[in-house]
């Protein structure tokens, strides 16, 4: 009885765990953009942080659902660009290429 409880929880307890999820990678130039950079959603008068790991992967939670804006700090430089936060995982992909002498994030 005790592992059909379990095996019940681990079923129905994942999906409202990811809700609000942003996760992705951040690419430079076609290769991961490394470990450590910060990235900050702001959603309202509210801000998450998370940083990358070595594959240039991000996750963090936000609970607030809609608009965001995600800016990543690289290079001395702060792109950002518009997120939204839906119920369930949301996963963001960027690709940082240079414009004029400035980053800029683009989807991939």
């Amino acid at each position: 009885m005790t592992l059909f409880l379990i095996v019940l929880l681990w079923i129905v307890a994942p999906p409202p765990l990811l809700a609000g999820e942003i996760r992705g990678t951040v690419a430079e130039g076609g290769k991961s953009a490394g470990q450590g950079l910060n990235i900050e959603v702001k959603c309202e008068d509210k801000t998450y942080q998370a940083t990358t790991d070595k594959y240039g992967s991000y996750r963090l939670f936000v609970p607030e659902k809609g608009k965001c804006t995600l800016a990543i700090d690289y290079q001395g430089q702060h792109p950002s660009r518009e997120v939204i936060s839906f119920n369930e995982s949301t996963r963001y992909d960027f690709a940082l290429e240079k414009e004029s002498g400035e980053y800029v994030l683009r989807r991939k």
